[in-house]
């Protein structure tokens, strides 16, 4: 697969988990208070999400494989520790979320943008 090809399967793939991280961000901002512990959460899920798809588009895997350990650790951390007391539409925004998350971790797999080192 070309450069420009494999480029725009990745963003494909990226988009809807993109779309719904910025809706879920929405509702943060207008649905609830979100607790300082859980903003240091979503930061950190933030930078890792960054850094770790910034790795895969540029086939850095010593820099996407951390961060997506982390990335998943924190979000663990955040949906066991805060999301469960939520309204299940947003419990469920989230695992819809983290599925697209998961599939573009598959796709950037298959695709061999991603390598486990």
């Amino acid at each position: 697969m070309t450069g420009t090809a494999l480029t725009l399967v990745l963003a494909a793939a990226l988009l809807p988990y993109v779309a719904l991280a910025l809706y879920d961000g929405w509702l943060h901002e207008k649905a609830r208070r979100v607790p300082r512990v859980e903003q240091a959460l979503h930061a950190l899920l933030f930078v890792t999400g960054v850094a770790f798809v910034s790795g895969v588009f540029t086939g850095r895997s010593w820099l996407a494989v951390p961060a997506l350990g982390v990335f998943a650790f924190a979000a663990i951390w955040d949906e066991w520790g805060f999301h469960g007391p939520l309204d299940v539409r947003e419990r469920r925004l989230h695992y819809v979320a983290y599925a697209c998350f998961a599939a573009f971790v598959a796709v950037a797999c298959g695709t061999g943008a991603l390598r486990w080192p």
